[in-house]
């Protein structure tokens, strides 16, 4: 096992690229640990590129236009800004019911995404963030979880919630407070209050099940004025991309959303 700490991000997305399945990114540790087969030893022949020594990836800031939270960010740092609560209160909401405290005080908002299961991502992608990348680029978050290899995740903008209001929803299914993991997490987005058949964005991720946008049940719930579907209807859209048992889960909890039950 090997430790690195690169001089800026753009070489540490240059050496993961040189190691390829070697290479590690490290920054609070919580959930890399989880995969150990002893929680105290790292396992052998694994390069882990230290994320942590770079504070422009750890800073939140308001623009005009986008709420900007560094990758570095503390989980529980996310949760209690306040510029977070009043731009992206779905956030907030979902980090309250991550983990504990303490795992909140070390674990980052890119290691939850970057897990590929965390509570973030579903949240993510449906207030349509963006990635910031080594380069300095953007990209949409959901075009970049989509990729074979997970490039290094600098940060992520969203769009100010008091220029676009957003109407939404969060769901976990097991909290891990009592002691019940997590078996899936579902954020929605409607274009209107009284939500109904005015959905945006539907997403969901569950161990096993890396996050995805769930566009078949956007297009189903997303036509006001169009015939209201049942419940075996969004049970069906959501088997397009979700296995039978967690489709059945997350079926009752949208439909229920949208008033459909």
């Amino acid at each position: 096992m090997d430790l690195v700490t690169p001089p800026s991000p753009q070489a540490a997305q240059a050496l993961a690229d040189r190691l390829g399945p070697r290479a590690c990114f490290i920054a609070g540790g919580t959930v890399l640990q989880q995969g150990w087969d002893e929680p105290r030893l790292a396992p052998d022949g694994v390069c882990f590129i230290n994320l942590q020594t770079w504070p422009e990836t750890q800073q939140i800031t308001l623009d005009d236009h986008h709420l900007h939270i560094g990758a570095g960010a503390r989980l529980e740092t996310v949760r209690t800004d306040p510029r977070v609560r009043a731009q992206a209160p779905l956030l907030s909401e979902a980090l309250g019911q991550l983990g504990a405290l303490g795992v909140r005080r070390l674990g980052t908002l890119g290691g939850n995404v970057g897990w590929g299961v965390g509570d973030t991502g579903p949240v993510l992608l449906v207030l349509d963030a963006e990635a910031r990348l080594a380069d300095g680029s953007h990209a949409p978050l959901v075009e970049v979880l989509q990729r074979t290899v997970l490039p290094l995740l600098l940060g992520f903008r969203l769009p100010r919630a008091d220029h676009h209001p957003v109407h939404t929803a969060f769901e976990k299914v097991g909290y891990r407070a009592a002691f019940s993991p997590a078996r899936v997490r579902v954020a929605l987005r409607w274009a209107r209050p009284e939500r109904g058949l005015s959905l945006l964005r539907a997403a969901a991720g569950a161990p096993g099940t890396p996050i995805r946008r769930l566009t078949d049940v956007e297009a189903l719930l997303g036509q006001p004025g169009a015939a209201t579907p049942d419940l075996a209807a969004v049970r069906r859209a959501c088997q397009a991309h979700l296995p039978a048992e967690l489709a059945l889960m997350v079926s009752r909890l949208i439909a229920g959303h949208c008033g459909l039950l």
